[in-house]
């Protein structure tokens, strides 16, 4: 069936031709994260649900997968929230639609709504009218707007771009990439189980600043010398693998890692293997390099 047929099918009517077919509205700050999970939900067979102007713009980012996706996208004007659809409000605002209910909005009866933000400490997150609250520590992004900005992250290129060393405190990070991030997630939406109530999602080894710095000032160099045509032969050398210090279980409970067990049991529970992180660090850091400097 081809995209324009998709497009014209009301949201109902097509319980009728997939039973048990998967219906999750996004919505909010969708950034490059809500697109690293439409990409990902285009792999398995469900309905994605968006706004007009998010809906346009992923009808042309995803042509090619939409094509041969056995998924499908949808408008919040043509599929409104119903029992049993999964609504995900993404980042801290933009959430409501001209098109929900006049009286409930988004908190429609049967209807699993699911908050993911970043951990920003300095802002209070409401919770009440929520089924889960998925925190997202430490994520790499692939495009650095907000509210998905790395300020590690930032500070360490800023270091770079202007030739100042920093002055490391092995206060680690727990690092993971957008894309995992993104993969976690469309895991638990296709689930069958509800999401728990509050889940952390984070790398599962910390990073000291100066490990990073090392690993950004290899791919910054490399781009810059690409950028300008002045190899050096430490540019054209490959990099050693990173330099990974082993920290024992209780120095990493100690170091105040984000608690990963409810996601790893989440993912367990839904038929996955858990919690598994499979992005290197330096392909993560690349991802995140050529959104900055694009």
């Amino acid at each position: 069936m081809n995209a324009i047929l998709w497009y014209q099918l009301k949201c109902e009517p097509f319980s009728m031709y997939m039973e048990d077919f998967p219906v999750i509205h996004l919505r909010g700050q969708i950034s490059s994260l809500g697109n690293s999970i439409i990409q990902r939900l285009l792999r398995e067979e469900v309905e994605i649900v968006l706004g007009r102007n998010d809906f346009e713009k992923a009808n042309k980012v995803f042509s090619t997968e939409l094509e041969f996706s056995k998924s499908r996208l949808s408008r919040s004007k043509d599929c409104k929230i119903t029992q049993g659809h999964r609504v995900v409000l993404i980042g801290f605002q933009d959430y409501t639609s001209i098109y929900d209910d006049s009286e409930l909005g988004i908190g429609i009866d049967g209807a699993e709504v699911i908050l993911v933000t970043p951990n920003l400490g300095s802002v209070e997150v409401d919770t009440s009218e929520i089924d889960s609250h998925i925190i997202v520590h430490d994520m790499i992004p692939t495009d650095s707007v907000k509210p998905w900005e790395n300020q590690f992250l930032n500070s360490i290129l800023a270091s770079l771009s202007s030739g100042e060393k920093i002055v490391d405190v092995f206060t680690p990070k727990y690092l993971v990439a957008e894309l995992d991030v993104a993969d976690a997630l469309s895991r638990l939406l296709i689930g069958d189980n509800p999401t728990p109530k509050s889940l952390d999602i984070s790398g599962r080894r910390g990073w000291s600043q100066v490990q990073i710095y090392q690993e950004l000032e290899v791919l910054y160099n490399r781009t810059m010398a690409g950028q300008t045509g002045n190899f050096s032969t430490e540019n054209l050398t490959t990099p050693s693998t990173p330099n990974i210090e082993l920290m024992s279980k209780g120095k990493v409970v100690e170091e105040n890692r984000p608690k990963l067990e409810g996601l790893h049991r989440a993912l367990i529970d839904s038929g996955f293997e858990g919690w598994r992180p499979t992005t290197p660090i330096r392909t993560a850091l690349m991802y995140f390099l050529i959104g900055k400097l694009k």
